[in-house]
């Protein structure tokens, strides 16, 4: 009996497409560009950000290597966000046409497709939850709980990322954020370490 792998058909569909290196700053689509493909992040990190009208701007999420980036595209005929790059990445492309074909004809592969759509849903919610939060230290402290290991194996959150992208996602000013943290530790919640940060008594409740 063959079983039907979805999760490697998906990232088999991005074998033969064609790879693009992005230096730091550069962008893979920018909002309001006509969506014909989705993307797997090869290395480095990209960035979703939504410009409003009032001319902000709003990182709504941060892809990383190993994970498909722009799969809400596969509904719509506009990129709803720019994707701009973190640092030095690469990506590769499958058409959203081969997509969503190869999920028509493969119920795993639509599964697959769903969970990652699902997971990507749930940070999102999680994203906008933080955000309604108004004090920036409650803000910043509930981020720091959600950041923790999984497998509940530890207080310590280690970013791989700077600060200043972590302020972004949790629509705080960075100079805002960088107080938030400094409070967090006088009042000993926590203990910090350039991007380590160890939560401490009941912050880790």
């Amino acid at each position: 009996m063959m079983v039907d792998h979805g999760d490697d058909r998906l990232e088999e569909l991005f074998g033969p497409g064609p790879a693009r290196v992005l230096a730091q700053g550069d962008t893979l689509f920018r909002q309001g560009d006509r969506a014909t493909a989705i993307f797997l992040i090869v290395r480095g990190r990209l960035r979703m950000i939504r410009r409003l009208a009032t001319g902000a701007q709003v990182t709504i999420h941060t892809g990383r290597a190993g994970e498909m980036f722009a799969e809400g595209a596969l509904f719509s005929e506009f990129y709803q966000c720019d994707a701009i790059a973190a640092e030095a990445s690469e990506v590769r492309m499958c058409a959203k046409t081969e997509l969503l074909a190869a999920a028509t004809h493969s119920p795993s592969t639509m599964l697959a497709l769903l969970e990652r759509v699902a997971h990507q849903l749930h940070h999102a919610r999680a994203m906008l939850e933080l955000r309604n939060i108004r004090s920036a230290e409650e803000r910043a402290l509930q981020h720091l709980r959600l950041s923790l290991p999984r497998n509940g194996a530890g207080d310590v959150v280690v970013f791989d990322r700077p600060l200043m992208e972590i302020a972004d996602d949790l629509g705080l000013a960075h100079e805002a954020y960088y107080r938030a943290l400094a409070a967090l530790a006088s009042q000993g919640r926590i203990e910090r370490k350039g991007r380590e940060i160890l939560l401490l008594g009941e912050a880790n409740l």
